[in-house]
């Protein structure tokens, strides 16, 4: 029963991930953009949407961090194993390390609750994917908007 839910829950952080995700993007393509293409270079535009985005899987991490350390608590989902104090610290780091695919090493999940570890992986993976070809078309955008100030500049600069 709790490997079901186990799985209900991760689907439920699937979710979440998407909408918190979606919403960071959203901000951004909605009053960051359009802001920076008035007000800014590119390149501030871009560093300043990359920290929106990082702030996104940040908050994401976070999300997935407090997921295992409630389903950590009741010993039916399992729990973590290896060299793991319980701290905060430890499950943002086991969070970070799914998250990223970067793998295990110390810290590993047991039980049902690999669930979570699992499909935190997927979703990582995903998201990144998301946010690489959410700032390649931002960045398209910007050097479109900036070929067509250029354009303007010199069309005004050739005439008599």
């Amino acid at each position: 029963m709790f490997d079901l839910l186990a799985w209900a829950i991760a689907a439920v952080m699937v979710v979440i991930s998407v909408m918190v995700h979606f919403e960071t993007m959203t901000l951004i393509s909605d009053r960051l953009v359009p802001w920076g293409l008035r007000r800014l270079q590119g390149r501030r535009t871009i560093i300043l949407a990359m920290m929106a985005l990082m702030l996104g899987h940040i908050a994401e991490i976070w999300l997935f961090a407090l997921t295992l350390r409630v389903m950590s608590a009741i010993p039916a989902f399992g729990g973590i194993g290896g060299t793991f104090e319980g701290k905060v610290g430890d499950f943002l780091y086991l969070s970070a390390v799914n998250y990223t695919s970067l793998g295990y090493g110390e810290v590993y999940p047991m039980g049902s609750i690999r669930a979570i570890a699992v499909t935190e992986a997927l979703t990582g993976l995903m998201m990144i994917g998301w946010s690489a070809s959410f700032t390649y078309l931002k960045m398209e955008q910007l050097w479109q908007s900036r070929a067509a100030r250029t354009q303007v500049q010199h069309a005004r600069h050739e005439k008599p």
